[in-house]
């Protein structure tokens, strides 16, 4: 399958006039990528989109509670890939989120995603 490239900022990435195209594991990772950053309830076209971003930013937030919300954004993309690596630090009101996630063919998949 293919899709359209994003840019960091959301936007179709354009290079020469063309719109960018990806497949494979970087649609995934995008895809996967775009679910996280999406605040649950937050997409007016499919309210069980997202994760709970409050399950990130709060207080009294534990890593279970972090791995437990990526896992479910990873999840809505791909059911079939678990958390391999996981890294995750909060800063003020946002939260950097590193993980490696893989199926069970091997086939592994890394990304970093801020959550606000």
């Amino acid at each position: 399958m293919k899709g359209f490239k994003l840019t960091e900022n959301g936007d179709i990435s354009i290079t020469d006039g063309q719109i960018d195209m990806i497949d494979d594991n970087a649609l995934e990772t995008q895809t996967i990528k775009t679910v996280l950053s999406t605040n649950r309830g937050e997409y007016p076209f499919d309210s069980e989109e997202g994760i709970d971003h409050r399950q990130i930013l709060s207080k009294g937030v534990t890593e279970d509670m972090v791995k437990t919300q990526i896992q479910n954004g990873i999840f809505q993309v791909n059911p079939e890939r678990i958390i391999d690596e996981f890294d995750y630090l909060v800063n003020n009101r946002h939260a950097v989120v590193d993980f490696t996630a893989r199926k069970n063919s091997g086939n592994t998949i890394s990304a970093s995603v801020t959550i606000s």
